[in-house]
């Protein structure tokens, strides 16, 4: 088989199928729209973003992140691992501005998990069921926080979650938006949410498509280096042995003092 057609085959086969499964959102949601709001909105949204990128990649311990690495605590500061057992805050707000690897697992926002690219010995091909029904959670988690910005306005006060459920998708306990609570001044825009989350899942259906065809291609690779290393075994012993006893009797021939039918003479 071809394999540049089977890498492109397998880049459009996914690419459709992530195309399909976009959702259309309703044109009659309304959200609040101030810039205390929608920060709320887009840390959200990060949020779950980060929960997909897990999926797909996984998530080490924090002892095992290498240093640089960046993390998120429930409360969505960030941290920077700049030291061995040692994480320090991004954020210039942060109340701790120091935690060691142990607390920094039990407060990160997502959990340790082993990602799906990760899996060995399987092919991309079986791979992309898994990814697929990954990438429809995530749109429906990423449209339960457009349905709870658009709750949190008449929500009480003394209500820490909503529930929501989108079309075609299991229901959301999610966070009331305390900044996207409804007042007389409050600014009301019907696409605010909807346009960002369109914004993430375009992104994300190209970088999607991008690391299939790199998993592919990388895992075909792999099955090719170990099918041809074990043919340069095979050539090696096979054929080239005797080429070197050949050799080596050659270079012998020079310390013999003379040839058989010569030592009489």
């Amino acid at each position: 088989m071809n394999l540049k057609k089977y890498f492109i085959g397998l880049s459009f086969t996914s690419l459709t199928l992530l195309t399909s499964l976009t959702f259309v959102f309703p044109v009659h949601a309304a959200y609040v729209d101030t810039p205390a709001c929608r920060a709320e909105m887009y840390n959200q949204i990060a949020h779950e973003k980060r929960i997909f990128r897990s999926v797909l990649f996984g998530q080490k311990k924090s002892k095992d992140s290498p240093i640089g690495s960046v993390r998120y605590d429930k409360q969505g500061t960030s941290w920077l691992k700049n030291d061995t057992n040692t994480w320090n805050a991004i954020g210039a707000d942060a109340k701790v501005r120091n935690r060691s690897d142990g607390v920094m697992d039990d407060e990160a926002d997502i959990e340790e998990r082993h990602g799906l690219f990760e899996v060995k010995k399987v092919s991309t091909s079986d791979q992309l069921p898994a990814v697929l029904q990954s990438f429809r959670a995530y749109q429906c988690r990423l449209r339960a926080v457009c349905m709870a910005v658009s709750a949190s306005q008449n929500a009480e006060d003394d209500t820490p979650t909503v529930d929501v459920q989108p079309d075609g998708c299991i229901s959301f306990m999610e966070p009331v938006l305390k900044n996207c609570k409804y007042t007389e001044s409050t600014t009301i825009s019907t696409s605010s949410c909807d346009d960002a989350v369109e914004a993430v899942l375009t992104q994300e259906t190209q970088t999607l498509t991008l690391l299939v065809a790199y998993d592919s291609a990388y895992r075909s690779l792999l099955q090719f280096q170990g099918v041809f290393e074990g043919f340069l075994s095979d050539f090696r012993f096979s054929l080239l042995q005797p080429l070197w006893q050949t050799v080596r009797v050659m270079g012998n021939l020079s310390r013999l003092p003379c040839f058989l039918s010569q030592c009489d003479e």
